[in-house]
């Protein structure tokens, strides 16, 4: 999807973690952490858009816990630019201005629905990236635990419940990529049984 540079990091983010956008758009350099697996980033706050002021809301992430999102490896050196060159405070995913996007703004910056157009996907929202996301984890073999975590879903129920369907694909599309053991092939022909001996 075509959309202006600066906001390529954010379709990225969204498309492959399905964190919420209100999450995305609250996080800070200080929020990004080493893992013995990787980068990661810990979601616990959330910058919702007011519908009085059309302003960003701090507040809790929606289910009032932190959680530890990794970060994709198409963001990697992203993350880590912004780690080192940053002041403590700053924002990893920040707005023209250096400040912290809204949906609106980020609507209007990213040229969204012209973007959507013209990647054959018009309607698309950027909630929807949160689905995109999901489908991939699901299909790149990631269980309902560490889609639930990632999502940041209150219950792997509520997984299940949304993309339950995706993993009864997942399920046969594994077992079509285990490797043909030789010793399990079975025999194009199957030779007949011997006769029976006939008494004499």
């Amino acid at each position: 999807m075509a959309v202006p540079l600066l906001c390529q990091p954010v379709v990225l983010f969204l498309g492959t973690t399905g964190c919420r956008f209100s999450e995305m758009a609250a996080l800070r350099v200080d929020d990004v952490v080493q893992t013995p697996h990787g980068l990661g980033v810990r979601v616990h706050r959330a910058a919702t858009q007011s519908k009085r002021t059309s302003g960003a809301v701090f507040g809790p992430a929606k289910t009032h816990q932190t959680r530890t999102v990794p970060v994709p490896a198409a963001l990697d050196e992203y993350v880590r630019t912004r780690v080192a060159f940053t002041a403590p405070g700053g924002y990893l995913f920040p707005s023209p201005a250096g400040g912290v996007w809204t949906n609106t703004n980020f609507r209007a910056r990213s040229g969204w629905m012209d973007a959507t157009r013209r990647a054959g996907v018009e309607g698309m929202t950027i909630h929807d990236l949160r689905h995109t996301a999901a489908s991939l984890l699901i299909a790149a073999g990631a269980d309902v635990k560490a889609v639930q975590v990632i999502l940041g879903h209150s219950t792997a129920t509520m997984t299940m419940d949304l993309y339950g369907h995706l993993f009864s694909e997942a399920t046969w599309q594994a077992m079509e990529r285990l490797p043909v053991i030789p010793l399990m092939q079975t025999p194009r022909t199957i030779e007949p049984p011997p006769a029976p001996v006939q008494p004499v």
